[in-house]
This record gives structure tokens, sequence and C-alpha cells, in this order.
């Protein structure tokens, strides 16, 4: 029972009239600072036509497009192929064994590349050289690079290209040192590289294997580990299409799974199931068991009965299934120990030499002959046990190979291997093949735009999904993605049909009707959806495995249709690229390049007809001319240079807005709290207010801002607190959608959302919102805050209190006030908590959904506590809440249960709708028999697929350092705490060093001075300044100035200085000249005077150097850190913005007492690699294991790794930041 809200309770406030007032707050901020009712009235004066998509005609593009890719793949190919096979006639005259082993590239020959995301060069082949080849063997590798080097002129997806021999000389280009990728070091790469690919392409009919592996008592430490060497090599070998078993065999049979298919039948390989039998592989251990034989015998014993026991048995198990088991036998040996018996045993194993034992042949089918391999070390596994089919003696057909999508194991993204045998007089020389980015080849899918209403998916001929929004974008995946069936991510009543139907028919059009609780107020029950499914498929023939995919849109029917406006080009328009095209007044913006004289224009990649070409492709200052010219031309002269048809009119219409933002510039109160604005539309404009250099990889219509606003049309949008890389600290997003005009309406019909628009402001300022509107909330005993509709603080005392301790977002409700969070969840129809898998990173997601149309005050329940009351309700016309808590006495706390080390929850096994409990995520549970989803699985629905991490746009040092700060908000001009709280750059300094001692003397900083309110705390950006105590921080930055009192002294001893100069000058005149003409040593001073002089000159340079580039360790819960935990870097920096910062001249050291010229060198001479200097020592970063954030709950901030330039100066790759240690995880 719910009591009845009562303001009392919460000292006399009326929550009611408090949401409200706050409400028409964030309503004015939306209209007047964004400029939401500006921008409608612009699109309200449109002039639409109706325009009908033809989504049939839709999908045979796409699917056109991809396989018009694969051939052109397939014809460059070819080109490699020929080449091959001729090179090998030459060789049989003139020996080709030039070898350049990849491991052992000089780092100079190196460059970093954005495309494969790591160091490579191009101007080489190199080789991946196994230690038991002999000279002489067939090596092409250097006589192939000018192929390949032109083969990557005529397609931008290509990636790696390569050649394997027989032999397993592994030709690779460009050259690359693999000596960061997994499976195994550099020197034995050639064991891992392409494993898979080079047997599927020689062996592609489907295998079946079964492994399996003595682990009894009598192997060494040795033996068995080149046993399991030797297992891993074989699964590594094998592919989807293959099915296995592995048994580990020692006093019992161990299988890797007990009563399922794991110990029953052989299964499909899939990515998971290989896993999964390697780590069941590398936790066998030696039977250490031990065993008694009791023996009553003669004492006569043939050494041939055990051994006939195992051939008999053999004999009888094969004639079951007619001599169609071949046996390979491997042993493992200790060097330099003969093993003559055992080597024997197992070669008359693996020919089954039933005579030599008189064991009776049981079928009359010829006995298949196996190999028996002895080996004695688990490296150059690809000499000893890589051609282990050969027995089969299968005929390796002459036709390409095009295998399944997979992950990049030596850099990252998505790959798809297009591979071709060669041959020379019928004897197979290798396999050619080429590396194909899967994000090229699918860019029509993956950027495929439905204004919303639509989306396209990709499926192969077994109904698994091999694109689908809920996936990452296949260049940025990191791990291996989980190809589930596309009835996973499509869970619709009847869409099994739909599926069916897809998979058989070539061509089709279905309409499947959902129906959906009815929300709104009208008396029907449900209502219902129409979707639209349209699909075509591809077969590619001709291969030595067919493949077949199918491409395929869903549309929802009941948005308006599409239509198309027509809108004179702007007359001014200014682009991004300010490092191209300067404006008069470009400056660094906290630590971004940036202009305030207007906004500019930034095109993503979805507003471009190749979207991957203009991503791998750089920008030059005539392409960026290029699209100036064409996006303001009104004559249709000027060609397009490659943009989308609608780009054009959306950048006139949006660039529209530019005035009004510098109005209300010039006239707005909330300057100092305000960073920066910005519209974006389906098509991939994005215009930004102040203009600022971004990075080409950037997605707005990705970002949470963007997707949260459409799932909100009509409301103001809060977004949880993240991190800005532009160097502003943790910021808030309010955003707003923008409607089509009022000619595009239609009755009846929802309108479609044109463009989102947003602001981004200090976290600060919410805190100061609530606080200004209701001082009561400063009380000891009351607490206020603001929530989003997903749990997640936006405003709360906690997170603006001086702790240092750890980051400010993604703060839970369920931490931060447990016990209303205990309590609420007893609400019935206010928060549910909810279930999605994430077939990504394979993990069940848990999170809670707050009901935004609720209409009441929320307040404790009865048997609620009573020494603390709270009150709950929502602020209308947005996501969020307006909560108060008021607490009269002391009382034990309540809790909500969550790992502390990590996101797992603490029980995987139950999950009950009252239990409080953080977000957290779980293991999804894999049925290993078909390597998807266990059944309970399938009816929970797949998470929403957050933006990729932001990459960072850079300019040189010197470029930085030469412009000025674009604000100065004037921290040590601020004197209370109130006027220094949100303001930007400034923090409210409160703490000493240690984090605990209060200052005597409290003060406004900035915020690289005294982040989070502790004096000296290391920033996520790696930027502090180092203050030795509390006195030498106060003095600098509220003394007079000393410069001038400090100038004119040393003026009065220069004068005095000069005067006895000049007396004894006149009194020694005689010894004077003697010391002139003494020789060359007389000018022997002036270069080092001028070198001085020259270093003086450069005094309002810096000496931190920018933040080009950060690793992105796995963040783990922000509620269990070590306090000097160094901050995990991630995704929502929101914008990719640049990181250049040129530091105050504050920061510089005053040595007086040091020679001045070490002092010039050391102080105004930037190093190339700079250690920034913080107040306490820092423990190394949290274990790259550990699980990250992931869908739906919003992702921890990252600063991500970007490309280092060698040109650049650039920081070590970390971040170092002082963070709290919480009570519980709600990432």
């Amino acid at each position: 029972m719910e009591e009845k809200a009562n303001p009392s309770q919460i000292g006399g406030i009326v929550i009611n009239d408090e949401a409200t007032v706050l409400g028409s707050k964030l309503r004015l901020l939306a209209n007047n600072e964004i400029g939401v009712t500006t921008m409608q009235r612009i699109y309200n004066t449109l002039q639409y036509t109706d325009f009908k998509q033809n989504l049939t005609r839709k999908v045979e593009q796409i699917s056109g497009q991809l396989l018009k890719r694969l051939s052109a793949y397939l014809k460059l190919l070819r080109t490699v192929k020929i080449t091959v096979e001729n090179l090998y006639r030459f060789h049989r005259i003139q020996p080709m064994q030039h070898r350049l082993d990849c491991c052992s590239l000089a780092s100079s020959r190196l460059r970093w590349d954005k495309l494969y995301k790591t160091k490579v060069t191009s101007e080489t082949t190199c080789d991946l050289v196994p230690p038991g080849v002999q000279s002489g063997v067939f090596n092409p590798g250097q006589n192939l690079t000018e192929v390949f080097q032109q083969n990557t002129l005529y397609m931008s997806g290509l990636k790696w290209q390569y050649f394997i021999s027989t032999a397993g000389i592994h030709n690779e280009f460009p050259g690359h040192r693999f000596s960061s990728a997994p499976y195994s070091e550099c020197s034995n790469k050639h064991d891992s590289r392409h494993r898979e690919i080079y047997v599927s392409s020689v062996y592609p009919r489907p295998k079946n294997i079964v492994v399996v592996i003595d682990c009894g008592n009598s192997l060494s430490q040795n033996q068995m580990h080149t046993a399991k060497a030797i297992a891993k090599f074989v699964l590594l070998s094998l592919g989807e299409e293959d099915r296995v078993a592995v048994i580990g065999l020692s006093s019992e049979v161990s299988y890797a799974g007990q009563g399922d298919c794991l110990s029953s039948r052989l299964i499909p390989l899939s990515y998971d199931t290989r896993t999964h039998f390697t780590d069941f592989i590398d936790k066998l251990e030696k039977d250490k068991k031990p065993a008694m034989i009791v023996y009553i015998s003669r004492g006569l014993l043939s050494s041939l009965t055990e051994a006939r026991d195992v051939l008999d048995a053999i004999s009888e198990e094969n004639a079951i299934t007619g001599h169609r088991v071949v046996i390979n036998t491997y042993a493992v040996i200790d060097a330099g120990k003969p093993i003559m018996y055992e080597k024997s045993f197992l070669h008359d194993i693996a020919v089954q030499n039933f005579t030599k034992y008189a064991v009776p042949v049981r079928h009359f089918a010829p006995t298949p002959r196996g190999v028996m391999v002895a080996v004695n070390s688990s490296r150059d596994l690809t000499s000893t046990v890589g051609d282990f089919l050969k027995s089969f003696n299968w005929t390796t057909s002459n036709k390409p190979y095009i295998s399944r999508p997979f992950h990049d194991t030596a850099s990252t993204g998505m790959l798809m291997a297009v591979t071709w045998p060669c041959f020379y007089d019928g004897k197979m020389l290798g396999v050619a093949g080429l590396d194909v980015q899967l994000g090229e080849l699918l860019e029509g899918i993956t950027y495929y735009t439905g204004d919303g209403s639509s989306y396209a998916f990709l499926v192969d001929g077994n109904g698994k999904t091999l694109m689908h929004p809920s996936l990452h974008h296949p260049i940025l995946t990191g791990v291996q993605p989980m190809y589930a069936d596309i009835s996973y991510y499509e869970q619709h009543p009847g869409f099994s049909e739909i599926r069916r139907l897809i998979l058989r028919q070539e061509v089709g059009t279905q309409t499947l009707e959902v129906p959906h609780e009815n929300t709104s107020h009208s008396n029907s029950l449900y209502t219902i959806t129409r979707l639209e499914y349209t699909w075509k498929q591809i077969n590619i023939t001709n291969l030595a495995v067919d493949r077949r995919f199918i491409v395929v849109i869903k549309h929802l029917q009941e948005q308006v249709a599409h239509r198309q406006l027509t809108v004179p080009g702007p007359s001014q328009l200014a682009y991004h690229r300010l490092d191209m095209l300067p404006t008069d007044h470009t400056c660094i913006y906290l630590k971004q390049l940036a202009t305030f004289d207007s906004s500019a224009l930034f095109l993503s990649a979805v507003a471009f007809q190749k979207p991957y070409e203009h991503l791998s492709q750089d920008e030059t200052k005539r392409t960026v001319l290029g699209y100036l010219a064409y996006l303001k031309d009104n004559t249709n002269l000027i060609s397009n240079p490659g943009v989308r048809e609608d780009v054009r009119k959306d950048v006139a219409v949006v660039s529209q807005i530019n005035d009004s933002w510098l109005k209300q510039v010039t006239i707005s109160a909330l300057n100092d709290y305000i960073i920066r604005r910005y519209v974006a539309t389906p098509s991939g404009v994005f215009m930004m207010y102040p203009g600022t250099l971004l990075s080409k990889g950037y997605d707005p219509s990705h970002r949470d801002w963007y997707t949260r606003a459409t799932e909100f049309p009509g409301q103001v949008i809060l977004t949880a607190p993240y991190l800005d890389v532009g160097g502003a600290g943790y910021i808030v997003t309010i955003s707003h959608t923008i409607f089509e005009g009022k000619h595009a309406r239609v009755p009846g019909q929802p309108q479609r959302v044109a463009a989102v628009m947003a602001i981004d402001v200090t976290l600060g300022y919410f805190y100061k919102l609530l606080v200004q509107q209701l001082p009561a909330c400063l009380h000891n005993h009351i607490r206020c805050f603001v929530m989003d509709d997903r749990g997640y603080l936006i405003a709360h005392q906690g997170l603006i209190e001086p702790n240092g301790k750890g980051p400010l977002e993604q703060q839970h409700i369920t931490h931060k006030e447990p016990l209303v969070a205990n309590d609420i969840l007893n609400h019935r129809g206010f928060v549910h908590k909810q279930l999605c898998n994430s077939y990504n990173d394979r993990t069940t997601q848990r999170f809670y959904h707050f009901n935004t149309s609720i209409d009441r005050v929320l307040t404790n329940l009865v048997h609620g506590e009573h020494c603390s009351r709270y009150q709950v309700t929502v602020i209308p016309g947005t996501n969020a809440f307006f909560g108060i808590v008021n607490e009269t006495c002391t009382m034990m706390k309540a809790f909500c249960p969550c790992s502390m080390v990590d996101r797992l929850c603490l029980n995987c096994h139950r999950m009950e709708q009252s239990e409080c409990e953080c977000p957290c995520e779980c293991p999804l549970d894999i049925n290993y028999c078909n390597g998807t989803a266990q059944p309970a699985q399938h009816s929970i629905a797949s998470c929403v697929h957050h933006a990729p991490p932001a990459s960072l746009m850079t300019v040189s040092a010197e470029v930085a350092e030469s412009l000025p700060q674009c604000v100065n908000t004037h921290c040590s001009h601020r004197h209370t705490k109130m006027e220094c709280l949100g303001v930007l750059d400034c923090e409210w300094c409160q703490l000493d060093h240690d984090g605990h001692t209060s200052l005597k003397q409290p003060y406004c900083s900035q915020q690289r001075v005294c982040f989070a309110g502790v004096l000296g705390a290391a920033t996520p950006y790696r930027d502090e300044v180092t203050v030795t105590d509390e006195r030498d921080a106060v003095l600098k930055y509220h003394s007079s100035p000393v410069g001038p009192v400090a100038g004119g002294i040393m003026g009065c001893f220069l004068v005095l200085a000069i005067a006895i100069y000049c007396y004894r000058r006149r009194v020694h005149r005689r010894t004077q000249l003697q010391y002139m003409t003494a020789g060359p040593d007389t000018n022997s001073a002036h270069p080092d005077l001028a070198q001085i002089d020259s270093l003086d000159d450069l005094d309002s340079g810096h000496t931190n150097i920018v933040l080009a580039t950060f690793d992105s360790p796995a963040s783990i819960s922000p509620y269990r850190m070590n306090t000097m935990y160094r901050r995990p870097t991630n995704p929502e920096s929101d914008h990719g913005y640049s990181t250049m910062t040129p530091h105050e001249d504050s920061e510089q050291a005053s040595t007086t007492c040091l020679e001045p010229l070490i002092i010039a060198r050391d102080r105004y001479r930037p190093s190339i690699h700079v250690t920034g200097a913080t107040a306490t020592p820092m423990l190394p970063p949290p274990p790259g294991g550990s699980r990250r954030s992931r869908s739906p709950t919003p992702p921890q901030t990252q600063l991500p790794s970007s490309g280092q330039d060698e040109h650049q100066t650039m920081l070590p790759n970390q971040i170092l930041a002082n963070v709290q240690v919480h009570m519980v995880d709600t990432h």
C-alpha cells in the first residue's frame, strides 16, 4: 500500500509544482538556446513534393552492388593466381628463394595506417617462414609486391593480400610485424595466420574430425604441452562447415561437456564451439591417480596382446562405418628419448595393420591408411602436422573459395577472404588470397538510410545473420560476433513464415501485421503495425563452395510517405576542416581547433555515395572546396563530388540556423555553461557552433543524444553524463527532435523526424539549476536529484562533491539512493527490469526502464522505512524524473547487490522484478550443438547497438601552440562556490592532494589545477598542473603580478652593473685591450646569446604536449575502482574532437637558481614523449579482460586509440585519474 504524497514529509516542498517549473525551464532552454522553435519554423516554410520510395528497386541496387564487388575481387585474385603460376615457371629455371622475415622488419620501415589500424609498410611483401623449410623452396613473395600494390589502387576495400605455399611459406602484403597478434608469437605465426582459410580452400568439403588426446600419467610435461598444441592446431585449421568432437583419455574418458551433444556426437565447429573446445584442452591435466594391477599368470605375457585388442576394436568399429574412418596418430616424444615400440604401435594403428596382429578384416572395402607423425615440439606444427587431411586423398578443386566473415586478429574489423588455389602442371603450388573489408563489401547495407522507417540486413542461405543494425559496424568490430539466426533479431509473431519464404524464394515482398498494446487513450486495446519485408537472393556459383546471400529491407508502412524538398543553397558556408580552410579567428577551444565566427558543416560517411571510400581516403583542400562549391551552387552547373542527392537540400535547410545561434550567443546568460550547439539530419548532415574540427568516422545518427531523442519525439531529452574529449570535463547533452514541416503532415499519421538538435552543458549546471530553484536541496538532511528514464543520475549532490574517487558518469539510482531504488521497485507500473541479448559480446544485459507516462507522485510504501522519506515524479515534457529524499535520522542504509570487480550480475540464474540490483550482465547461454543461444534465450530481444568509439582529429603541436584560446571564463574572479559551480573549465577547489584534507582557503581554479575539487588531481586528459601546496596554488591565481616588480629590481641591478663595468673599463683600459686582442674566443659567446634570445622568443609557448592518442583498455565498473585507478577510455566523447591543448603560461616553472641555458632548453623545448606528473603514484590500469559496458546501459566514456603519426607529438597511451571506490556497479 502506498502512502499519499505529503509535502510536509519533504520539508514542505510541493514536488509536482517544482517539477513543472523545472520542465518549463528545460523547455525554455530548448526553445531559446538550442533554437528548436526557430528551426521548426524554418521547416514549416518548406514546400514538399510527393515521393514514393521503391524498395524492390533499392534491394536490387544493394544486391547488384554486392555481386559486382565480389566479381571485381575475384578478377584481382585471378591476376595474383596467374602471376604466381608464371613465377613458378621462372623458379624452375632460376630459384626464387629470397626471404624478408615479417618478424624482423625494421621499425623505421613501418608507418601507422588508419585502414589497418596498425603499423605496416606498403613498400614490400614480407614472409612468415616455418623453421623446417629447406633452402631453394619456391618463395615468390618479393616478386608479388608490385601486383599487390596495383590491386590496392583498384579496390579501396582490400586489406591483406597473401600467398601460402604448400611448404608453409606465407607471403603477406603489406608488410607487418605480427608482434601483438593473438594465438601465437610472431616467430610461430605461420602456424595460425590464415590457417583455417588455407585448409578450407584446399579441402573445401565438410569434414568430420574426432580429436582424442592421451592425458595419462605416462606423459611428461613437455609431451602434455605438445599434445595440447597439436589438438588446438587441428581445431584452428577447421571451419564452421566441419563437425568435430574432442575427447580426453586417462583413467576415465573426459568430454568438453556432460549430458549433451558434446559427449555424444560431432557438432559444427562455430567460433564459440572452437573457443569452448580450446578451453577444455587447456584445462586437461595429467592423470596422477595411483593404479594397481593384480596379475596372476605363469608370467609369459605376449607384448602383442594389448596391441591386438586395440586393432581388433578398430577393425570391428570401422567395419560398421564401411571403412570410412581414417586414423592419424601423433606420437608426442621428448627429444633424445627412444620410443621405438610406441612409434611402431601408433604406426600400425594409423595404417590399420590388421594382418600383423592376426585381426580379421570385417568389411570388403579397402582399409583406409592414415599417417603416424612423431612430434617433439609445439613449434612449427605446420611442417609436422599441417597436412593432416592428406590421408583423405581428396583432389583440390581449381575454383575460388569465399569464406564466412571473420574477425581480423592482426588489427581490427571484420573481413571476408577470397582465395584460389594455384597449380602448375596439375601440381598444387599453394593458395593465393585477398582479405576484403566487410564494411566496404556491405556498405550498401551498413549505410542504408531509411529515414527511421526502414533498415536493411543480410543473411546467408541458412538464415544466419551476417549484418543487422543490432550488430557492431564491421569496420570497428573488436571481437568475432555471434552469427545468430535472423529469428533472434526479428522477434515478431508470424515472422517464422516470412523467414521460410526469404530462404526459399529468390525475390519477394511480404507484409506482417504485428499487434501492440495500445498506450493511447482510445477505446481499442491493441493497435496494428504493418511491417513490409522485401528481399532478393544473391547466388554465387562456380565456386569451390557455392555461397548464397540474401539482402532484406524491413519497412514500417505506418510512416508517412517520403518527400523530397527543394531549397536554394546557402550563400555562406564553412566546412569543419579548419586545418585546411581556417577562418580569420581560428583558435583553440579547450582541446579543439575551432572558430566562433560561424557554425561549421560536417558530413558523415552516410552522406556520401561511397561511404567506405570516403573514410579510407584522405581529404584534400581541393576536395573540400569541391564539397562547398557543390553545396552552395544554385545553378546545377557544378558536378556532384560524390554526396547523396538529399544532402544538399538538408545543408540548405540546417545552415539557416547559423544566424540564430550567433545572435543567441551575444544575449545568452548561459554562455559560461553551454559548450556547443549542433543539429543533425538522418542524411548525415551535421552543423555545429562553434565550428569544430571533427573526425571523418564520427556518425551523429548513432550517438545516444540522437537515438534517445528519436525514441521520445517532441520532448526535451537529457542524456546521462559522459566525459567530453573536447576538454570540457563531464557534460550532459540536451536534445530535441525537429519534425518535417506542416506542409508534409498527413492527418492520422505520425510526423517524421527531419532532424535532431542538441546542446552540451556542463554537469555542474544541472545541480546549480536545482539549488537555485530549491535552496532546500543544500540542507544536510535533504537530497535532490534528477535521473533519466533508465535510472542514471543527471543531477545529484554526489556528482558534484569533491572526492577524486571516480568517474562521474554512469552513476545509477540503485547506488546513490539504494533506499529509494528498493522501494520504488515495489510500485507497480513505474519501473520494469528488462533483459536483452548482446550477440556482439555474447552477454545478456539487465537494465531498468522507468515509465515516463506516470501521472502521480511516488512516495514511500506504508511498510517502508519512515526515517527516510522520498518523493519522485516525472518532469513534464522530458524523459527525466525529479526526486527529493528527506533523511530525518541516522539509519541502516539499504543495499542493492552489485559486483565490485566487473559488470557480472551476482545471480545469473534468477531475476526478480522487485529485487534491487545495479544494471549488470550475464554470459549468454550458448548451445554448442548448433553454435547459437540456448532455446530459453530465444524470446529475449536483441540489444540496441551503441555508437562506436569516437576517434580524435589531431593537428600538429606547432599549430596548436601558435593559436590563442577561444574563451577565458576567468575562474579566479569567481569567489564563491555557487559562482564557480558549473562554469566551463572551472572547479571549486576544496581538498588537498590526499583527497581528504580540506583546504584552508577554498577557491575557484581551472579544471587542470583542481580536477573534481581535489588540488593537483590527475585529469582524464592527463593535463593536470602539479601544485606543490595550497599556498602556491592560491598565490598562483590570486596574488598580484610580480613580473613588473621583479623587472624593475633587475633593471636597477643592470644599471648598477653597467656603471661599475664602465668604471673598471676606464681604470683598466690597457688590461682590457689585451683581452680584446686575445683571439677567436672573443666572439665565442655570441652564438649562445643568440640561442638564448631565440629561446626567449618562445616565451608564449607551452610546456605540455597535446593529447593526441589513447589506448582503450576494457572499462570496468565505475563503482569498484582502486583509488589510484587509471580512467578507462570509452566511446561517448561525443564528437571525436581534436585534442590540441595549448597550455597556460602559468604552468611554466620559474627556477631562477639554475643555469640559464639548461632552464631555457628544458622549459621551452617540448620532448617527443611527455609523461605527465601526478601528485600521487598510479597503479596499473584495470585488467584487459575486465568486462566492458555494453548496451543498453550507456557506455562509460573512453578516449579511444587513434593512429599515431611520427611527425606529431604524442602522449603515452594511458590516461591517469584519481577515482573513488564506490559501493556498487551501475555501469
